[in-house]
């Protein structure tokens, strides 16, 4: 059964993440239902010596809650957390992204934000399948410190987020414990299908290529060169042959 989402953007986020190509995401895992906003947020009252916003979760429980037509309320927004990480649960069903410093840590190896939000959403679903109270504090159990490119990696540096957002897995251990807790095999397969479709655009894959093996992308492009000046002479040598017989 799909978990049905509801985004909630929370301030003016929409310069930072395109929410109708998150809307738009085919899965078998969930469905995003309806996109909300809520524009206008308190001030913030944590004072640190910074201008910049920054919210408490508690304060940011007074605000969002989950429709009672969604499973999971994820609200998404560009200020930080006081702690600085990236995402925290709120409720036993609304979570909240911060994408505070996230889009220039992406840019670094050309990653869309958008794909950052998909790896949680996935997170946030597979945590639900192993505990149905996503704040609970059991969620800890499935959380690693090391990153090994997995979505349960804790990215205590916020930087780690490149190696497991594009086309993000689950670890053995992982799945393992996903085994331990009686989760269907064809939920682990489907979760594990889907995750391997989070990655970048077919050029910017080739362009990686390009820039990680450039010896070798200089001996392709002289084969693919060459060849093409062949097949044009044989097309042209044809072309003149069936002219002349005319």
């Amino acid at each position: 059964m799909k978990n049905k989402i509801t985004l909630i953007k929370l301030g003016h986020v929409g310069h930072l993440v395109n929410l109708e190509k998150i809307r738009k995401w085919k899965s078998d895992i969930f469905e995003v239902t309806e996109i909300h906003c809520v524009e206008h947020l308190p001030e913030s009252n944590v004072n640190d010596g910074f201008l910049d916003q920054k919210f408490t979760i508690k304060e940011l429980s007074k605000i969002i809650s989950c429709p009672k037509n969604s499973d999971i309320a994820v609200a998404i927004m560009p200020y930080r957390f006081i702690d600085n990480f990236y995402m925290h649960r709120i409720s036993n069903n609304c979570v909240v992204i911060s994408l505070y410093g996230i889009p220039e840590i992406l840019e670094i190896d050309n990653i869309s934000t958008e794909n950052f939000i998909l790896k949680q959403i996935y997170e946030i679903c597979a945590i639900k399948y192993l505990v149905k109270d996503i704040s609970s504090s059991d969620v800890y159990e499935f959380v690693h410190r090391d990153t090994r490119g997995c979505i349960f990696d804790l990215n205590g540096d916020r930087e780690d987020i490149l190696y497991n957002t594009e086309k993000p897995i689950i670890c053995e251990s992982c799945k393992d414990t996903f085994k331990k807790k009686q989760i269907n095999s064809t939920t682990i397969s489907t979760l594990e299908k889907e995750l391997k479709k989070i990655k970048k655009p077919l050029i910017l894959r080739i362009e990686r290529r390009i820039k990680k093996y450039p010896f070798a992308a200089i001996i392709i492009s002289g084969l693919i060169a060459i060849s093409l000046n062949l097949i044009a002479s044989l097309i042209w040598d044809l072309t003149k042959e069936l002219l002349k017989n005319q």
